[in-house]
């Protein structure tokens, strides 16, 4: 929460956010709506047979207080689609803060989880929900062992490799969080680094849609945007909220598995790549007018 509040106040924020004719036209009026109450107030409210009224530079500075409250940046932006009931959103958070739906978490076709730092998203699900790593690794297995896989040699270890797009639904013992999806989107190299492969990553996608509708629950769904951190690749946020609102739109289209799709980026992640989030909200009723 920390981390938001301090995205909300940062310099970035307001840059794009703020637009003075907006202000400007908030403080005018809501200036004139308190000037309207207090002249409406002094028919009822005299002293010394005068009306009562406060001083004009008090009603000034609270106009100029509400019109900065109704100028502040928006973290969060909402777009309902035309003539379907369904949701889209971006929202600037930590994914696991957001509540009211399952969180999707990306991982690989070994669902390796022991190399990863502190701020990876699966390993932020295994510090989280879980004693520990082995107890993690237990549930993994559980939920993963009806999966296709293959054995192979990984640095001298044999390991059960999974085709891109396995998932698989986590229960999570939270009153915030209902679940967790966590999908292998990247192949592992011989030094057990992510392959950067955007068709793969979409593949990835489309076989989580296509998991959540057949075998999954109709909720909330909450996704950060993968791809461009353990995934490796060389392409921006924008490009991978494409990715992801538009294969979601394309499942939805067969099958309406969820009502509700949220993006989550990192505070982090926002202030240091500086997102314009008015460009964001504008693709999405882009998305929602023309359907693309």
């Amino acid at each position: 929460m920390r981390k938001r509040i301090r995205a909300f106040f940062s310099t970035h924020a307001w840059k794009y956010s703020f637009v003075m004719k907006r202000f400007l036209v908030h403080w005018i009026t809501m200036f004139s709506v308190i000037w309207t109450f207090i002249e409406f107030a002094g028919f009822f409210f005299e002293r010394d047979g005068s009306p009562v009224k406060p001083p004009v530079w008090a009603a000034l500075l609270i106009g100029i207080a509400l019109a900065l409250w109704m100028s502040r940046p928006r973290l969060t932006r909402t777009v309902k689609l035309q003539d379907k009931d369904i949701t889209l959103q971006i929202t600037v958070h930590d994914v696991f803060r957001v509540g009211g739906g399952a969180v999707i978490v990306p991982s690989n076709v070994l669902f390796k989880h022991d190399h990863l730092d502190e701020g990876a998203v699966q390993a932020q699900l295994r510090n989280q929900f879980y004693e520990n790593p082995a107890a993690f690794e237990r549930v993994l297995e559980d939920v993963l062992k009806h999966e296709p896989s293959e054995m192979i040699t990984l640095q001298g270890n044999q390991v059960r490799k999974y085709p891109i797009g396995t998932a698989a639904r986590l229960e999570l013992n939270s009153a915030k969080v209902k679940g967790a999806y966590v999908v292998a989107t990247a192949e592992l190299n011989e030094y057990g680094r992510a392959i950067p492969n955007r068709e793969q990553f979409r593949t990835a996608l489309n076989s989580l849609w296509d998991y959540i509708g057949k075998r999954g629950r109709k909720e909330h769904l909450i996704i950060p945007v993968i791809g461009s951190g353990r995934n490796r690749l060389n392409v921006n946020r924008y490009e991978l909220i494409h990715d992801i609102v538009n294969t979601f739109m394309l499942a939805v289209e067969c099958c309406k598995f969820s009502e509700k799709l949220t993006i989550v980026i990192h505070p982090d992640a926002f202030m240091r790549n500086r997102y314009d989030l008015e460009e964001m909200e504008e693709y999405l009723r882009y998305v929602s007018k023309f359907e693309v």
